[in-house]
């Protein structure tokens, strides 16, 4: 494999890198070398087939051999990459890629078999044993591949002996192999465990105790057949190896130790139990994880659950987080809030005289313990108070109490010890019923504690909970990914196979017709006879052709003509020549169909039997093609539509009480419609022949058109109100005219396809944890553990309650639940309710939510996948107004002011699309819209969101080339936004109808105002548009106008203006209109309830108020003179302020009239609330967003519209079933009476004068639609939803009182509600507002230059920016030792830099955290001094901590912000000890004065401590950097949602301030102060509760009074509009209006910027690369350059890069891969960081592909790199690695070379030297010994031999050295090897190391 300088920078890989990111293995072999990649792509020869042989002995012996060979090459080389020099390159012996590999990903276990390899694949090897087909993998494997949902899957074995002695021949086991891979083996599993988990649902069941034997003994059987065919867990690839199979066995073990211990614990004889402690009942449960088993079989299931599991990594971080964060706010609530909700009020205690008996202290304590003196609330709970300012207060005569009684909701609620306290944590998180947490909260402690809920709500659930949401919707996303991939690997091989066949047949062909044109020569003589013939096949298909491109069009079902074959009829012969039959077929949608064929064709539609049976069939092909051409028509289409939307009209219009009119018409609207769809599914039906069934819309059609006739003749029976909701459904065929909902709908059909698995998932996790809590609290809900309250509705009574409960928590509603079981089975609940919220609510629903955002992001919504309907409604409309023209015999005139130019060529355009001449120019206009279709402002609407698109698209168009583009970024960089607005205003140029439209002068205005002030010139404009200037010159003459300008007067008065424009556009006026509203704003919030206690405010505030109006007009007269009417009111912002100045010009002048007491007027007044609306125009962050907001709107609204569509079916629905049966019979307590005292409406009112019996409707109910909507909006956002639901269950008929449950299976019409109508739409909403986000910042953050660059490129332009951005620093030094005091430095120095003096701590910090969890209420004194010790000695442990650092690292300790962060808490803690110590000892003196709160507060410091925990973590580091990069958005967006709370606070204490205070109602949470109301709509922005609010709206005589309100102090009454009521219909309005607005809009762009941020963080790591790895490159640096010279010396290389972490570190040996860098080398052997750094990042991101945009791009960062690292620049390169390495091989191949040729020729001359010696011996034979000769010749030898190998290398001082260093490094290990006789080849060694291993010298 060669290597040329850097082209072989792929040739290293580091480990990690060779699996994916996660271990998986990557599909696509993107990371093989170059060479290896080239070779593949251009000749494109797929490597050989693996055969398919039987395993046998033979198999096993030659694995053994292949293992031995390995072994022994690996021996040979000492496991170093051998490399040789041939022709200047280097060449390694192995590929040491390919050497890495250890599987095939496409031959993995459980995997299909490639279709290439099935193709080859003989049947009868189904279920036998194989030889590995995969050639990486190295262990002794076989195969068998079997079929499973016809297909073939790879089942893996080990080759060993199982058990240790079945070997993969033995005939038992390969019976066992059969049998474990057949399929029907599975099947035979999957009934079994459907039938089982039909019996553990009905536990109580005798049969299921039987049953359970057969089961288990079926699963034994299985675990047998798999552990006889697998073995059992020694090797890889046996039966417990595989986790799936853990699970099967803990099942079966746990199911045999339950019958052994039922079997020991039997009753004795006396019928009682021996006494055995164990229950089995846990261990039962187990029994249940059976249904898991079904994932392991189904292949869709494993992907989904593999996708899961590796969401689980990144999850798992979240989760720490969360729990960390947890831990944070339950240590916070357990210091601070600890005992204070057990604050109650308690009647006054009497006057009490002590006797004997009883002391007055006995007497008070019993008075207080006494819970008949404790203050109930309306609710029946006890009243927590404060003692703190501006806490709840206790009612007079009553005083508030600490350490009354338990804490709230049955003990459970509190910050009692640190369990409660993360529970109620957890509460707060989740968002579930936390308003409760937090009313009370308030209560005891005063508003201040809004902060603590404020941090827990938008941190902890906001951000927390979304993290989980981003994490498991990219690791979804991921998957998807890679599926993708694989689908397209398939298609290409796919592709390419059909191209060898095609060749293959096209030869085939050729042949054919060489051999036809012999044949045809032939019957050359016959051509005169073939005049009579009708036309050719061919010449048939060429007209059919052409007429279809002419006129071809399809009709709204989605029909398409066709052009196969002309089959001719030869029915009856007549003198006109009979019409040319051409078949119909079925073509691709796209095109158009209007019937209109060539004159004398007939299109035959029909099925083929037709045209033999039929006699007159040409007449009826007459009739069906003018049925056709009708039905085709466009208006046909409108004419339906418009039957459809009268039709839902009249369906909504049913209501409760209806008059019998009304119900006449709507049942004979019903026939009629009915009718009109029976027609047309008729006409339909005759028109399109065989083909109407092709279509699904058809389809549905004809099925809604059957149900309604069946509803016809079911009329009269009762309960067959299902079959009356099929006529609904009609709404859906709006989907045909109307684009949205249909690209709505295919999305939700779309992802129901990919939900499918999903839901399984999510079905089986419901079935578990419903059968667990069956199992486990059937028995537990009884009647005595739930006192007066009787048993809950939600229960684990039966399987269906379980159901029910389960799916209630998956919906984020727990807690009450939690306690209630807790209250029937203490904390064991915990072990199914929260996994259950764990599993099912954050990651399976959040997994369904991954699903919806990934089908939008597929861009679904700008594909419009059938838009020629729209078309056809377009073209309709232009139909009906020409003949409209016509009748009324006007000229067609062109359109005027409503459509510019372009767009009424754009409507004849539409016009001609059905003519047969239209000319090609004008199709090329049609062009430019990706989807092919006609675009006409006035007619189209086509989705904002694809303009906006369309916009960016045509930006892109506009740069034809790079430089352009690298230019237009240029002028964008250095002039801000000036080529953005000249862009701009030559697009509306061309388009202003659009821009019009698009509201894109909105963003316009936005993004003009503060960038350009400094540019642009002032510019006077005209004070009136052009028709006003017309009109005026025609009504005053020209004369008058003519010279104006020129005029003295003239000239004056644009000076005037000019001037006027300076001032109003001058920064300093605008600050000071932004003060005056930000004053005037502030001033609405004193006009509370109280005002009238306080009259001089009162004044001031009436005169602020003038004040202000002036003010605000004279400006609006300012911006008159100075923009002119024209500009003024052209602009969105001017014309809210006018709107605004006027209505506090109206609300001054009817106060000064007098009449503010007026509703109407009032409300007026109200409007001033929307004062601070004018900030924003003026505030850029803000703006900002609400322009992104404005540009959603068009888009959300679109979906809003489509979700009130899917709503109205289920309102119309609701309205079916519960009309009218929401009515019940209450007593004068409000309590529902049973139905067997009441039952019915009419003894109702007989007995509503002798027992005060009412019968009252529910608020929320479904008697008609709009009620239907609300009720359905309080179900979507889980408020208010179970009393629906109850009412639901529990309604019987009209007129009839509730039973309890009567009802029991309408629990499923909520069900599929919430599953379609609430989490599919909401979340549409939320798919919509990410989409639009992410369009938006592609148009403004997305670069010109980022087009042109592909993702690889970007990723490698990110890298090098950041790299950019660091340098090596200098390591802090180690104090020079000389005197005492310097070492004792030193050793402190040692002690802080120490790895382990860090760990130390780290553990220090966790005890510490520990004993702040022990802290807990009412400690004993004992508990409560060891605290305080052990506080004091983890504060003197920090202290001594900071201490040592200080000293050991000097001032440089403060360089480090967590140093700093460390020294505030260490300080801290110490103020709080002394504090503490001073308290205890002044506590009598201070008694008085000293508030305890304070010492609270103080003590909440130490949790600083804990926080230290983040910088050991680098996962959760990097989590919070997601968030620290989100928050200058968030914060803007935080901003917004203020002004959102501002104004509706106003509003609130407007419309409400003076509503009856009744409960929810109270003394803190109300409307009557802004504060109050602030705090109150703080948590309504979760949506919390604000049915309950909604609630007392509804509030009607006689339950308050009409006319009067009562004065908060003193309860004076007083006159007043509404009196002390509710308003409903303004109550409905706001609080809808504001949950919409801040829950579903605001919120949701958080959640967009958080998922945004999140996905760009883990980008970079995806990209591999992120900040932290630059961090620690640089620290590791900092070891080898502690002077930070930013070189290192080239020796220290190869230790260097291997002592970094991955993904930037290649561990060592990384010789090659060095090597392959080619990294320069400077003067005195030394490289420098920046190119150490690039190569190691080039390593990592891959092969990027150089383009000529790219190296520009390449060579600007080149510049900025030697501006940031000048000292790289003013060195000069002396050498490479690559070059280096060349010279050491060629060295090294030089020596061996000339040892070789001096070993020879010693050797020569010891022969001659020898053979003269035997000559001289033969002549001296006696004057010589014969030994002594040998011993000369062992002289001879041994001196030659030494000369040979101390023989130096002829060049290169680097050779010597490297010569020398080897001979040094010499050890004994190495001359015991030396003294071996064989001579060895060098090994080449790493890049001149300091010292060498005795293995490298081998000779």
């Amino acid at each position: 494999m060669a290597m040329k300088g850097k082209d072989g920078d792929k040739n290293h890989l580091s480990p990690h890198d060779q699996n994916g990111k996660d271990g998986r293995v990557s599909p696509t072999p993107s990371w093989r070398p170059a060479s290896a990649l080239s070779s593949r792509t251009e000749d494109e020869e797929e490597p050989p087939l693996p055969q398919f042989r039987p395993y046998d002995k033979k198999s096993w012996d030659n694995q053994i051999q292949k293992d031995r060979d390995a072994q022994r090459k690996l021996d040979k080389n000492n496991g170093k990459a051998v490399a040789h020099l041939v022709d200047g390159e280097l060449k390694f012996e192995d590929d040491e890629e390919e050497a890495r590999k250890t599987r095939d990903p496409t031959l993995q276990e459980g995997n299909i078999l490639p279709d290439e390899l099935s193709e080859v694949f003989k049947e009868e090897l189904y279920g036998k044993p194989l030889e590995e087909i995969d050639k990486y993998i190295k262990d002794k494997t076989f195969v068998a591949i079997a079929p499973r949902f016809q297909k073939n899957y790879i089942h893996r074995f080990t080759a060993t002996k199982a058990l240790g002695c079945l070997t993969p021949w033995n005939p038992a086991r390969k019976f066992s192999v059969y049998i474990a891979t057949n399929q029907f083996f599975d099947y035979l599993v999957i009934l079994t465990i459907l039938c089982n988990c039909v019996f553990l649902a009905m536990p109580d069941d005798p049969a299921s105790e039987t049953a359970e034997y057969v089961f288990l003994g079926i699963y034994t059987m299985e675990c047998v057949v798999k552990i006889l065919a697998r073995g059992l867990i020694v090797n890889k690839f046996t039966y417990l190896r595989d986790p799936w199979n853990w699970l099967d066995f803990i099942v079966i073990i746990s199911a045999y130790v339950t019958i052994i211990i039922d079997i020991v614990s039997t009753p004795s004889t006396d019928g009682e139990s021996d006494g055995s402690v164990f229950n089995p009942q846990m261990l039962r449960t187990f029994r249940v994880l059976r249904a898991l088993k079904t994932v392991s079989i189904v292949p869709g299931l494993k992907t989904i659950v593999g996708a899961l599991l590796r969401a689980f990594k990144l999850l798992f971080e979240v989760i720490i987080l969360t729990s960390f964060c947890l831990m944070i706010f339950a240590l916070f609530g357990l210091q601070v809030y600890v005992g204070v909700l057990r604050q109650k009020c308690v009647l006054d205690v009497p006057e009490y005289n002590a006797t004997a008996s009883l002391s007055y202290v006995a007497y008070y304590n019993d008075w207080i313990k006494n819970n008949s003196n404790w203050y109930e609330d309306g609710e029946g709970a006890y009243l927590v108070c404060g003692n703190a300012s501006a806490s709840g207060e206790c009612p007079s005569g009553y005083t508030c109490l600490p350490d009354i009684g338990e804490n709230p909701n049955y003990g459970y609620t509190s910050f009692d010890h640190f369990g409660w306290a993360m529970l109620t944590s957890f509460q707060l998180i989740t968002l579930d019923f936390w308003e409760d947490t937090y009313n009370k909260i308030i209560r005891a402690m005063g508003p201040w504690n809004v902060l603590f809920f404020v941090i827990v709500v938008f941190f902890g659930s906001f951000y927390l909970i979304n993290l989980m949401l981003a994490v498991v919707a990219m690791s979804y996303e991921e998957e998807a990914v890679n599926t993708n991939r694989e689908r397209e690997e398939k298609e290409r091989k796919e592709a390419v196979k059909e191209k060898k066949e095609k060749a293959a047949k096209d030869k085939a062909n050729a042949a054919a017709a060489a051999a036809a044109s012999e044949v045809t020569a032939a019957k050359a003589t016959d051509a005169t006879a073939a005049k009579s013939k009708p036309p050719s096949k061919e010449e048939g298909k060429q007209s059919n052709g052409t007429n279809n491109n002419k006129d071809s069009k399809v009709s709204s079902s989605g029909i398409h003509l066709g052009d196969d074959d002309d089959s001719l009829s030869t029915k009856g012969k007549s003198k006109k020549p009979p019409p040319k039959i051409i078949q119909g077929s079925l073509k691709n949608s796209g095109e158009e169909s209007t019937g209109r064929n060539e004159p004398g064709t007939l299109v035959d539609r029909n099925h083929a039997c037709l045209g033999k049976c039929c006699y007159c069939y040409v007449p009826w092909l007459r009739i069906q093609n003018l049925v056709f051409i009708f039905v085709s028509d466009p208006l046909f289409d409108l004419f339906i539509t418009f039957c459809i939307l009268v039709n839902t009209i009249f369906m909504g219009l049913e209501f409760h009480n209806m008059p019998d009119d009304l119900v006449t018409a709507t049942s004979v609207a019903n026939i009629v419609f009915t009718v009109i769809f029976t027609l047309e599914a008729v006409l339909k039906l005759t028109a399109f022949g065989k083909f109407y069934f092709s279509n699904g819309w058809n389809n549905f059609d004809l099925v809604i058109v059957v149900a309604s006739w069946v509803d016809f003749g079911l009329s009269d029976l009762d309960g067959v109100n299902v079959i009356r909701t099929f006529r609904l459904l009609r709404v859906f065929k709006l989907a045909q005219a109307w684009r949205t909902m249909r690209v709505l709908l295919t999305i939700i059909m779309s992802t129901l396809g990919a939900l499918g698995n999903l839901t399984v998932i999510l079905v089986i996790i419901i079935y578990i944890f419903a059968v667990i809590g069956l199992q486990l609290f059937r028995n537990s809900y009884t009647e005595d553990k739930f006192g007066g309250d009787g048993i809950p509705r939600w229960n684990f009574n039966s399987f269906f309650h379980a159901l029910m409960l389960i799916f209630r928590i998956l919906c984020g509603e727990w807690i009450e639940e939690l306690w209630n079981c807790m209250r029937a089975a203490d904390e064991l609940c915990m072990v199914v309710f929260l996994p259950t919220l764990v599993f099912g609510y954050f990651i399976v629903l959040n997994l369904f939510l991954a699903l919806l955002l990934n089908a939008f992001g597929s861009e679904s919504l700008k594909k419009s996948d059938n838009d020629d309907e729209d078309d056809k409604l377009s073209l309709a409309f232009v139909r009906l107004k020409e003949i409209c023209c016509c009748c009324c015999n006007f000229k067609k005139t062109p359109r005027t002011s409503s459509v510019g130019p372009d767009e009424l060529d754009e409507e004849k355009q539409i016009g001609m699309t059905d003519l047969e001449n239209d000319s090609k120019d004008k199709q090329s206009k049609d062009q430019p819209l990706a989807n092919g279709t006609v675009k006409a402002n006035g007619i189209k609407h086509q989705d904002d969101k694809v303009e906006a698109e369309e916009a960016f698209n045509a930006k892109r168009d506009k740069f034809t080339d790079f430089d352009a583009a690298r230019k237009a970024s240029k002028a964008k960089d250095s002039k801000g936004s000036n080529a953005d607005s000249t862009s701009k205003t030559g697009d509306s140029k061309e388009k202003k109808g659009s821009k019009d439209k698009d509201g894109m002068a909105l963003g316009d205005e936005a993004d003009d105002m503060d960038d350009d002030d400094e540019n642009k010139e002032t510019v006077v404009e005209d004070c009136f548009p052009p028709i006003c200037m017309k009109k005026c010159l025609k009504l005053t003459g020209h004369a008058l106008w003519s010279d104006f300008d020129e005029s003295s007067f003239g000239i004056k008065w644009h000076k005037a203006r000019y001037f006027m424009c300076k001032i109003v556009e001058h920064k300093a006026f605008e600050y000071f209109i932004l003060a005056c509203i930000f004053l005037s704003s502030m001033s609405l919030a004193f006009e509370d309830v109280y005002l009238y206690t306080r009259p001089e405010l009162e004044a001031a505030l009436y005169y602020a108020n003038i004040i202000f109006a002036a003010l605000f007009t004279i400006e609006m007269l300012m911006k008159w003179m100075a923009l002119g009417f024209k500009k003024y009111f052209t602009s969105f912002w001017t014309i809210l302020d006018f709107c605004i100045v006027v209505i506090s010009l109206t609300s001054l002048i009817v106060d000064a009239m007098g009449g503010e007491d007026i509703s109407a007027f009032r409300s007026l007044r109200t409007l001033r609330a929307f004062r601070p609306l004018r900030a924003i125009s003026r505030w850029q962050s803000m703006r900002i967003v609400v322009n992104a907001l404005m540009l959603a709107i068009p888009a959300i609204l679109n979906v809003l519209v489509v979700c009130m569509v899917f709503w109205l079916i289920f309102s119309i629905m609701g309205v079916q079933f519960f009309s009218g049966r929401f009515y019940k019979c209450k007593d004068s307590s409000g309590e529902v009476l049973l139905p067997s005292v009441v039952a019915n409406k009419s003894q109702c009112l007989a007995m509503a004068s002798t027992h005060n019996y009412t019968w009252v409707n529910s608020n929320i109910n479904f008697d008609n639609v709009f009620n239907g909507y609300l009720a359905l909006f309080q179900v979507a956002t889980y408020e208010g939803w179970m009393e629906v639901m109850d009412d639901a269950v529990d309604s019987t008929k009209v007129d009839e009182q509730p039973s309890f449950e009567n009802n029991l299976y309408m629990y499923l019409y909520f069900v599929a509600f919430i599953i379609f109508g609430s989490f599919f739409t909401l979340n549409l909403i939320i798919g919509v507002i990410i989409d639009n986000f992410n369009a938006l910042k592609k148009k403004y953050d997305g670069s010109a230059l980022d087009m042109f660059l592909t993702q690889g490129q970007k990723n490698y332009m990110n890298t090098l920016k950041k790299l950019g951005s660091k340098k090596p620093q200098k390591t802090i030094k180690r104090p020079k030792a000389r005197g005492f005091l310097a070492s004792c430095q030193a050793v402190f120095y040692d002690v802080a830099v120490s790895s382990k003096f860090d760990i130390c701590i780290v553990s220090v910090i966790f005890l510490n955290m520990i004993a702040m969890a022990v802290d807990h209420y009412k400690m004993t004194d004992y508990v409560s001094n060891i605290l305080d010790i052990l506080n004091i000695l983890f504060t003197t442990v920090f202290t001594l901590e900071s201490v040592v650092k200080i000293i050991g690292l000097r001032h440089h300790y403060f360089r480090q912000p967590w140093n700093v962060f460390d020294f505030v808490v260490v300080i801290l803690s110490l103020v709080v000890i002394i504090v503490e110590a001073a308290g205890i000892v002044l506590a009598d003196v201070l008694a008085n004065s000293f508030n305890p709160t304070l010492l609270r507060v103080l003590r909440v410091f130490r949790i600083g401590r804990v926080l230290r925990l983040i910088k050991a973590a680098k996962g959760i580091r990097k989590l919070l950097f997601a968030l620290i990069i989100s928050l200058p958005a968030l914060i803007n967006i935080g901003a917004l949602l203020c002004l959102i709370m501002y104004i509706f606070a106003i509003i609130g204490m407007s419309l409400f301030g003076n509503m009856k205070i009744d409960l929810p109602l109270d003394d803190t949470v109300n409307f009557q102060t802004f504060a109050s109301s602030f705090v109150l709509l703080l948590r309504l922005s979760t949506s919390a509760g604000w049915n309950d609010i909604l609630e007392t709206m509804f509030l009607q005589p006689p339950d308050c009074d009409p006319d009067y309100a009562t004065r908060p102090e003193g309860g004076a009454k007083f006159k007043y509009s509404t009196g002390d009521c509710g308003s409903p219909a303004f109550g409905v309005f706001y609080m809808v209006a504001y949950i919409l607005i801040i829950f579903l809009v605001v919120i949701n762009m958080y959640i967009a910027i958080i998922l945004e941020n999140f996905n760009q963080a883990h980008e970079a790591e995806e990209v591999g690369i992120t900040e932290d790895d630059f961090d620690e490159f640089y620290v590791v640096w900092e070891k080898y350059d502690p002077l930070a010279t930013q070189f290192i010396k080239y020796e220290h290389l190869s230790h260097f890069v291997g002592d970094l972490d991955p993904p930037l570190g290649i561990p060592r040996p990384n010789e090659i891969a060095l090597v392959a860098f080619d990294l320069p080398i400077v003067e005195g052997d030394k490289i420098h960081c920046l190119d150490v750094l690039i190569a190691l990042c080039k390593n990592v991101l891959g092969r990027v592909e150089e383009t000529e945009e790219f190296k520009e791009l390449k060579s600007q960062m080149e510049d900025k790199f030697q501006e940031t690292f000048p000292t790289r620049v003013n060195t000069s390169k002396t050498s490479s690695t690559m070059q280096k390495k060349k010279e050491d091989v060629a060295a090294k191949t030089l020596q061996r070379a000339w040892r070789t040729f001096k070993t020879q020729k010693q050797l020569r001359n010891l022969t001659k030297m020898a053979m003269q010696k035997a000559e001289a011996d033969e002549n001296e034979k006696n004057t010589k010994s014969k030994g002594a000769s040998l011993a000369n010749l062992g002289r001879r030898l041994n001196s030659a031999l030494s000369n040979f190998f101390s023989s130096s290398r002829p060049s290169s001082a680097t050779s010597r050295h490297s010569i020398k260093s080897q001979t040094t490094a010499s050890t004994p290990g190495n001359s015991q090897r030396k003294s071996k006789s064989t001579l060895q080849v060098p090994a080449v060694g790493p890049i001149y190391p300091a010292k060498c291993s005795d293995k490298e010298l081998d000779l």
